[in-house]
């Protein structure tokens, strides 16, 4: 990925200081809107919570004066006795009706010790039905205790209370109740519910008030949660609490069905939920300021962005394309000025540095010259001495060979005339190369193992070193020239004699051939058993001038490489510390040549 450049790190850090200030007094002003917005209305519904506690209170307390007249009733009242007595449903269900009439109940019950109903007041039709849910209700002191009741109309939630009266030794139960809706308590708008939790499974049913979608109070429609605040404000008791949450769906008991056993009754939370409309809106408010608000101090940092960056980044671009072209080796041009006065010292530094580079280069140049006059001094030091060492060996042979008598003279100057000859030949040829002051690369026919012999021969008289070979007896013409070829050969053989040392030690010359690519090669192979090349230096031995021997002149690797290049060839090495040293030296075959 390409690195950002420096308009656009401007441009994104000006975005970034834009956004934080904004962004932090956006969520500061929400979060304190909210939260003020957020207590009032915790405010006014924990008022509202303790007007409808209040209510409850008043129900139950307005259910107990009910009740108890219910009994003075059925005690004080003779013909209801005789009836209550008799078992007279007719008398019962007549007295039952005025009094919940002039009492203003919505529903009164009265049952024998069995379950069976005597009389109800708001639906005759239950007398006869018993209903042991009904007579589980008498006797339960503390909270009021709400159940479900077969009305004509669908079910409905009521709010009870019952006791068991002795009347002329007949025991009768009196139930009393009001509907939950019919005594106020629903929250007075759309947007709060009173719901009821508890049970094992921690269900809730939605007694009054507006539901999640908005539907009206109902007591029977179970509550979806998903509110925004919630309060609890009493404890009632709930007869058959699973199946009210059951009843929602449509599992209620019909009308003249009477259940087998009484149902369960469990202490259940009263809790008033609400949404709170303007809340949200202000939030979504807030938030869509807030994003406009980013989007304008994005829009405005992205301008200024572009202007700043344009006025701090184009006098450093004017500098980078100096700096391009002395890059490219315009050492003539000079960096200008025009920006701000840090960038204007820049490049008076930049100036001052630029015209050291010049004069270091003039120098530098200077040097190069006076080096490349002696390493021309130095390579025809080593050429020559390359030379005269054959010429050396074999004077030393003949004047060995003259203390054993002129036979033995005469038959040694046979022997090494053809090395006398060829290492005359070889200076004299140094002599016409350096006449034209190059290094000669042409790329004639010489013939490689004839080469080869005549150096393994001029090297054989060396004290202490063998010098054996394998050179075979076809010819391998190769492309170079016979002089440069026999400095090759020449080069790589002295050294490797140098390195055997004096001390038994041999050093082995060998040509082969071989194909690469296709193209037929012939490779030159000496190998000496001497003490190695160390690691550190063992890179370094093609350099010029680098050297391990203090009589060395560190040119002859360096000029074998060249001379092998310049025909196309390949020059390795392989060094071992403490097992020798071996060169191959890859020479293209020139014409049609035979192993």
């Amino acid at each position: 990925m390409a690195a950002m450049t420096f308009r656009g790190r401007l441009i994104l850090a000006g975005i970034v200081v834009a956004w934080i200030p904004v962004l932090c007094l956006g969520l500061v002003v929400r979060s304190a809107g909210t939260r003020r917005l957020a207590d009032a209305n915790e405010q006014r519904m924990r008022e509202r919570g303790d007007r409808i506690a209040e209510a409850w209170l008043q129900g139950a307390a307005r259910l107990e004066d009910r009740l108890a007249a219910l009994g003075a009733l059925l005690t004080g009242d003779n013909t209801v006795r005789i009836a209550a007595r008799s078992r007279s449903r007719p008398g019962l269900q007549a007295a039952l009706a005025r009094f919940a009439s002039s009492s203003g109940l919505d529903v009164a019950f009265l049952l024998d010790t069995t379950g069976e109903i005597l009389a109800a007041s708001h639906f005759a039709g239950d007398a006869g039905r018993r209903d042991p849910a009904l007579a589980a209700l008498a006797g339960r002191a503390g909270a009021p205790i709400v159940t479900r009741v077969p009305f004509p109309t669908p079910d409905g939630l009521v709010l009870t209370r019952g006791e068991r009266f002795d009347i002329g030794g007949v025991e009768i139960i009196g139930i009393v109740g009001g509907s939950v809706s019919g005594l106020g308590l629903a929250p007075a708008d759309a947007r709060a519910a009173l719901v009821a939790e508890g049970g094992v499974g921690a269900e809730s049913v939605r007694i009054a008030g507006a539901g999640r979608g908005g539907e009206g109070g109902g007591g029977d429609a179970q509550d979806g949660g998903g509110y925004e605040g919630r309060r609890t404000i009493g404890r009632v008791l709930w007869q058959d609490w699973p199946s009210a949450v059951r009843a929602g769906s449509g599992g209620g008991s019909a009308v003249g069905e009477a259940p087998a056993t009484a149902a369960e009754i469990v202490p259940v939370d009263l809790v008033i939920v609400w949404n709170d409309p303007l809340l949200a809106a202000m939030v979504r408010s807030f938030d869509r300021v807030l994003i406009i608000s980013l989007v304008a101090a994005a829009l405005l940092a992205v301008i200024l962005g572009r202007f700043m960056a344009r006025r701090l980044s184009d006098p450093v671009e004017r500098l980078a394309a100096t700096a391009r072209r002395v890059h490219l080796g315009r050492l003539d041009t000079t960096f200008g000025r025009g920006g701000a006065r840090e960038l204007d010292r820049l490049a008076v530094f930049l100036n001052g540095m630029l015209q050291r580079i010049r004069d270091g280069i003039s120098r530098v140049k200077d040097a190069e010259k006076r080096a490349t006059r002696g390493e021309f001094a130095r390579q025809v030091n080593h050429d020559v001495r390359n030379g005269l060492v054959p010429i050396r060996n074999v004077v030393r042979h003949l004047s060995e060979a003259r203390n054993t008598g002129p036979g033995a003279l005469a038959g040694a100057f046979d022997a090494r005339a053809p090395t006398l000859d060829a290492s005359l030949d070889y200076l004299g040829g140094l002599a016409e190369q350096y006449r034209a002051v190059a290094v000669h690369g042409a790329r004639d026919r010489s013939e490689l193992r004839a080469v080869a012999r005549s150096v393994v021969e001029a090297n054989q008289a060396q004290a202490g070193v063998r010098v054996t070979h394998d050179l075979g007896r076809n010819p391998a013409w190769v492309e170079m020239d016979a002089l440069s070829l026999r400095r090759v050969v020449e080069n790589i053989v002295a050294n490797a004699v140098a390195a055997a040392g004096a001390d038994g030690r041999e050093v082995r010359v060998s040509v082969d051939a071989e194909w690469s690519d296709g193209q037929p090669r012939y490779r030159l192979t000496v190998a000496d058993d001497g003490p190695g090349i160390p690691p550190e230096v063992r890179s370094r031995v093609f350099e010029p001038f680098f050297t391990t021997r203090a009589e060395g002149t560190g040119l002859g690797l360096a000029i074998t490489r060249r001379l092998v290049r310049d025909v196309g060839g390949e020059i390795r090495l392989e060094s071992e510390e403490g097992r020798g040293t071996t060169v191959h030296v890859i020479l293209k075959a020139a014409g049609e040549a035979s192993a």
